[in-house]
């Protein structure tokens, strides 16, 4: 059984095959259409906001208002990074959102920085891979070559929903290679789908200008993300964010750009409806602005924050204990310092970032780092056979 829920923030759809050994037919449920199309599964249905499927075996699938419709309103950001760009969402074509995303984007470029400047950039380099397709929009638009001057490795999974800074930082280096040439004395508009904490923009943009860069403009193809992410997905804290309370020069001036350029909401909501087969289609939007489609009140968000407090606690108490183990301090109680560490962690840092790296409770002030963990699994994080060594604990009891 397989169910959505009554707003339609998550995608869910239905497929069906034929069984090639019975001739029956077989049915499958996943939140995005490529996974059936991989698998020859076609006649792909939309499963509504508060409807259920049932299937039992050897019957078709049987569908249940369970629920009323009370909007449908997928999660924008599904467009802009989570989905694959081959997949249907809804009905709109990821890879088409994202292409409309670059035409506004390049339109908003076009108005931020001036004919001038924009005539003074010699390529446009997509952060790959999510913003390939809005990257290359926009280099057409602004009539400028596109260049796929950074060079991913595969292996290295998504670095923003990495619990700590450091780790974020060194996973960047380790995902991304520059091509010199492509950079070296040349002013460069760097295309992201996003900013969130805004470290990996930073080390993105020191790497462009470590590889021979002049300039470097930061084109995001999402809004300033403000606000923390209620349905399911861990982006960060609003203190975390970069963008929280922060003009547009101050986010240039934190990450080392020369200018930051982000696409406005309208714009955002524009390209993806316009692909829509409903009117006056409308998305979940509340990352950027605040205004969710659920009813949650303030207490809500507030319990929200005192949950990843109290996560952060337990990390400094476990580095304390690590740290005992190792004979590198005394087995205690762990102090008021320990809590105080970890609520320096969410308070709004000079920086904008939560980093407890360096607040410890030991003899010195300091904690040592932890030992380097095997990665954890993560919701939405790219695994395949090639990397799945990463998630095993290989090391001796």
């Amino acid at each position: 059984m397989g169910f959505r829920d009554p707003y339609g923030i998550r995608p869910l759809v239905l497929g069906t095959r034929i069984n090639r050994n019975g001739g029956r037919s077989e049915y499958m449920i996943a939140s995005e259409s490529v996974a059936l199309d991989q698998l020859g599964f076609g006649d792909i249905v939309d499963i509504r906001p508060g409807q259920a499927v049932i299937i039992t075996k050897g019957s078709q699938p049987i569908f249940r208002q369970v629920h009323p419709e009370l909007a449908y309103s997928p999660d924008i950001f599904e467009y802009v990074y989570f989905a694959r760009p081959d997949t249907v969402i809804d009905g709109i074509s990821v890879y088409h959102s994202r292409q409309n995303m670059g035409v506004k984007l390049a339109e908003t470029i076009s108005k931020t920085l001036g004919p001038a400047a924009v005539r003074e950039i010699d390529v446009v380099i997509p952060i790959p891979e999510t913003s390939n397709t809005s990257a290359a929009t926009v280099a057409q638009h602004l009539n400028l070559p596109c260049s796929q001057a950074f060079v991913k490795n595969r292996y290295i999974f998504r670095t923003f929903i990495m619990p700590e800074q450091k780790a974020r930082q060194k996973s960047v280096r380790r995902k991304l290679n520059p091509m010199r040439g492509e950079f070296k004395n040349r002013n460069v508009l760097l295309v992201d789908d996003s900013i969130v904490r805004g470290t990996t923009s930073r080390e993105i943009v020191n790497m462009a200008r470590e590889a021979g860069a002049n300039k470097v403009f930061f084109a995001s193809c999402a809004p300033p993300i403000t606000h923390a992410h209620i349905y399911g997905i861990d982006l960060a804290s609003p203190r975390e964010l970069v963008a929280h309370e922060r003009a547009q020069q101050e986010i240039a001036k934190h990450i080392g750009a020369d200018a930051v350029i982000y696409q406005t909401l309208d714009d955002l909501q524009a390209a993806c409806a316009k692909l829509s087969p409903r009117p006056n289609q409308t998305f979940e939007v509340g990352v950027f602005c605040g205004r969710y489609v659920t009813p949650v009140d303030e207490e809500y968000l507030i319990h929200l924050e005192q949950v990843r407090g109290e996560a952060q606690r337990l990390k400094v108490r476990e580095r304390a204990r690590q740290a005992a183990v190792n004979g590198l301090a005394s087995l205690e109680a762990p102090s008021k310092s320990d809590d105080s560490a970890a609520n320096a962690s969410t308070s709004h840092q000079s920086n904008g970032l939560s980093n407890h790296d360096d607040v410890m409770s030991l003899p010195g002030g300091r904690l040592p780092p932890l030992e380097e963990e095997p990665p954890q699994v993560r919701e939405r994080m790219d695994i395949n056979l090639h990397n799945l060594g990463d998630y095993t604990d290989h090391r001796s009891p």
